[in-house]
């Protein structure tokens, strides 16, 4: 009897053990490549592969993308869990990722930030873009200067009607440049304010 109660108590101490041992391995995924989830969301006017949609894909699964806009002077940017990323690229599945595909679009309040050729600064401010359009408008700064705008094919040209002569011109994509008032002349940037 005693060793009936030995042997019933030694089994159940080792189906306790393995289970203990076996738990941690099916966690880790050690049955088989753990799956993350691919949502892909391509914007009205972007063309490109792979189109909208919610795929489940093995760990390390590497899906090439490329997009481009029906408006060839659009602009597209592609955004990741990681932020903006280049239109033409691999994303590889190491965990969930959203990939959103659209057009630019800049008509919002940017925080600006000059500097003159010899990288002083001038004081920053904001410029709030507005328009009918994505291609081109209006716009107005914070310290009440205003003028007109236009961004196409990745290039965008920021000219004041009433800041002296002041032309910004730049990337659109990267929101960055140069800007000229006369023969004065420097660098700027701009960063959207969330």
């Amino acid at each position: 009897m005693n060793m009936k109660k030995t042997s019933a108590i030694a089994v159940l101490k080792t189906v306790v053990v393995v289970f203990i041992l076996i738990l941690p391995l099916a966690s880790c995924s050690f049955f088989g490549l753990p799956e993350y989830e691919l949502s892909i969301t391509v914007a009205a006017g972007v063309n490109g592969t792979p189109v909208s949609s919610v795929q489940v894909l093995p760990e390390l699964t590497e899906v090439e993308y490329a997009y481009t806009p029906v408006n060839s002077l659009h602009t597209v940017e592609v955004i990741t869990n990681d932020g903006q990323a280049a239109v033409t690229g691999t994303v590889t599945m190491y965990t969930n990722i959203t990939l959103v595909a659209r057009l630019i679009d800049i008509r919002a309040v940017w925080n600006i930030s000059l500097h003159n050729s010899d990288s002083s600064a001038i004081d920053p401010f904001t410029i709030t873009f507005s328009g009918a359009d994505i291609l081109g408008g209006t716009f107005s700064d914070s310290r009440g200067y205003s003028g007109i705008w236009d961004a196409a094919s990745n290039k965008i040209n920021i000219n004041y009607s009433n800041w002296e002569s002041y032309k910004l011109t730049g990337t659109l994509l990267s929101m960055n440049g140069t800007w000229s008032n006369g023969a004065a002349t420097g660098s700027w940037g701009a960063e959207r304010v969330e």
